[in-house]
């Protein structure tokens, strides 16, 4: 290559690495995927900015519609150093090697979570981290509907919804709705057909399904929908940023506990930042930042939560714990791809 085409070429290559932030500058931050809609805004001031504060090391928090799409997407060369996932995704990414496994004594603060929540591998390795979790009720507008009006999850089912209520995709649709649902109506995860005549009943009353956070926050803000099945720390944040219109109830027969992971992409660089950065989120303090936040539950054992965050919850911790319920996960993710052909299906046949 001549000597003035070799450096126009090198020139262009250095600008266009300026302008795509790829390059030296991008390597020196830790890269965090996580979903938008307010979820970001959260992340990083419960974790980011004090974890560099703590280390002095960078993290850059960058929202995407589906976290655990990316990861795949990536698969070979991730773009990330860590995701967030749900719990059952997690365990279909344990399950099809695409995550990066920790011996715990690599991430020591994770002693402190319950056993219950950390997902391991066979030989006894870390899956990842889990900071927190939401639970999933029904969010409702106070302008279109009481709260009182969805006591229980089969009133989401009533004709008088018509049109007024939104869902979340058959992805979601097959983790949450169908085991919450056919644990209300009698059945469970293993036992789905409760659930199925109850989502049928919701599927007919349903104006659209919500395509991210950020959709399913306008909807109910605007008062386009009178209600749906959402994430509690979604209503919190709402709340926190004014919007006085919007609650979240949580149904008789109970709520959906979802754990959440924070789990490294097979290959990723720099796994000693990031095993800092899972200690890290692991802690008591930054889990109680974000509850204040964004109404992400802390299980870190350590953790307390403040008075406020239980006045804004409308019952204390011990009350919540009683009505979650925790579903087995790993079947879940085993049957997550014929339930979502089956709920596609479903949806697509109600009128």
């Amino acid at each position: 290559m001549p000597n003035l085409l070799k450096a126009k070429y090198i020139a262009g290559v250095s600008f266009l690495a300026l302008a795509t932030g790829i390059g030296p500058a991008a390597s020196e931050e830790l890269l965090i995927a996580t979903w938008g809609g307010g979820v970001e805004a959260v992340w990083e001031e419960a974790f980011a900015k004090p974890f560099k504060e703590e280390t002095g090391l960078d993290v850059r928090i960058v929202p995407v519609p589906t976290p655990e799409a990316q990861l795949r997407t990536q698969a070979g060369d991730p773009q990330y150093h860590a995701v967030m996932v749900t719990y059952p995704q997690g365990a279909n990414l344990l399950k099809d090697g695409m995550i990066e496994l920790f011996d715990p004594a690599d991430i020591p603060t994770s002693a402190e979570t319950n056993p219950d929540y950390l997902m391991r591998s066979e030989d006894g390795k870390l899956a990842g981290v889990s900071p927190y979790f939401m639970y999933y009720g029904i969010a409702v507008n106070t302008d279109l509907a009481k709260p009182e009006e969805f006591s229980s999850w089969s009133n989401l089912g009533d004709e008088k919804w018509r049109d007024l209520l939104a869902i979340t995709r058959p992805i979601y649709l097959s983790s949450y709705d169908l085991p919450i649902m056919a644990k209300a109506m009698g059945g469970d995860e293993r036992n789905p057909e409760p659930g199925l005549e109850l989502l049928k009943k919701v599927a007919a009353n349903t104006l659209t399904t919500y395509s991210s956070i950020a959709h399913m926050n306008n909807l109910l803000t605007r008062g386009e929908i009178a209600a749906g099945p959402y994430y509690s720390g979604r209503v919190w944040h709402l709340r926190q940023q004014g919007a006085e219109n919007v609650t979240m109830v949580a149904p008789k027969e109970g709520v959906l506990m979802i754990p959440y992971m924070l789990v490294v992409p097979k290959g990723a660089k720099r796994l000693e930042d990031t095993k800092k950065f899972l200690d890290f989120v692991s802690k008591a303090e930054p889990q109680l930042r974000g509850s204040i936040l964004g109404g992400y539950l802390p299980l870190n054992s350590n953790a307390v939560l403040p008075p406020e965050a239980e006045e804004q919850m409308g019952m204390t911790f011990k009350e919540l714990m009683e009505r979650v319920y925790q579903p087995d996960w790993q079947y879940i993710a085993e049957q997550e791809r014929d339930r979502i052909n089956m709920l596609e299906q479903l949806i697509g046949a109600v009128e």
